[in-house]
């Protein structure tokens, strides 16, 4: 039993407001191997570390993201809205952000929206490109993804394939489990066929975090970091 790579989701969201810069150095605090974001760009072009489209629920900001010019993103505060003691946190720009996780942790970068060469070639140019990989919800960004920037490691999520088969038929490099669809017979094949294997799960059930460390799997991409940890040395000791 081998102890698995933390992937914190939306940086320690739990600690912090999420994709912040916060967020990351309270993931880093927390031993995570890996901080997953989310990005997408203003008006001008600039991209950001944002997950929803609209700025009411994480900014004091209204309306949406793609509509503000960069310096308008720049001024909100992305903080007040989570806790009085990180006021003023900003909405971080992307090539920021990665300067900031350069050297310190691996990124995993799901792009809401936004051209993933651009983001390939700021990974690229800092030395972060081996250590990364990326993922989205949208099928054509996907696409454009396996096209165009092939060196850009990707994830899929089985409940998007549907088999093994088919993540490595679309020539992915992780494949991402959820708490309905993971057993271990198929975390065993696909490790077989050269896939990393990643469960998300923002709960904190301990018999989900038991049932992950039991099927193998090597990647978890959580919120309650800690609760997951206490389980897995539990499990690991009595091995």
């Amino acid at each position: 039993m081998k102890q698995a790579v933390i992937v914190c989701h939306r940086g320690a969201c739990l600690a912090a407001p999420e994709n912040t810069f916060a967020s990351l150095e309270k993931a880093i605090d927390l031993g995570a191997e890996v901080v997953e974001f989310d990005v997408r760009p203003c008006r001008d072009g600039v991209l950001y570390v944002m997950h929803d489209a609209t700025l009411e629920r994480t900014t004091n900001g209204r309306g949406r993201i793609a509509d503000l010019s960069s310096a308008d993103v720049d001024n909100l505060d992305a903080g007040s809205w989570f806790g009085p003691e990180f006021a003023g946190e900003r909405v971080p720009r992307l090539d920021a952000f990665l300067d900031a996780c350069r050297g310190r942790i691996a990124t995993y970068v799901e792009i809401k929206e936004g051209d993933p060469a651009e983001i390939r070639d700021m990974l690229a140019v800092r030395g972060m490109l081996n250590d990364a990989w990326t993922f989205s919800f949208d099928q054509a960004i996907r696409a454009e993804a396996r096209a165009k920037v092939p060196d850009l490691r990707r994830m899929v999520l089985y409940a998007h394939v549907g088999s093994v088969e088919r993540a490595v038929a679309q020539d992915a490099h992780i494949l991402e489990f959820q708490e309905d669809d993971l057993n271990a017979d198929l975390v065993a094949e696909a490790k077989l066929a050269g896939l990393v294997t990643q469960m998300f799960y923002g709960g904190a059930d301990r018999s989900v975090f038991e049932k992950a460390v039991r099927c193998g799997i090597e990647q978890m991409n959580i919120d309650h970091v800690e609760v997951f940890r206490a389980v897995e040395r539990e499990l690991m000791s009595l091995v």
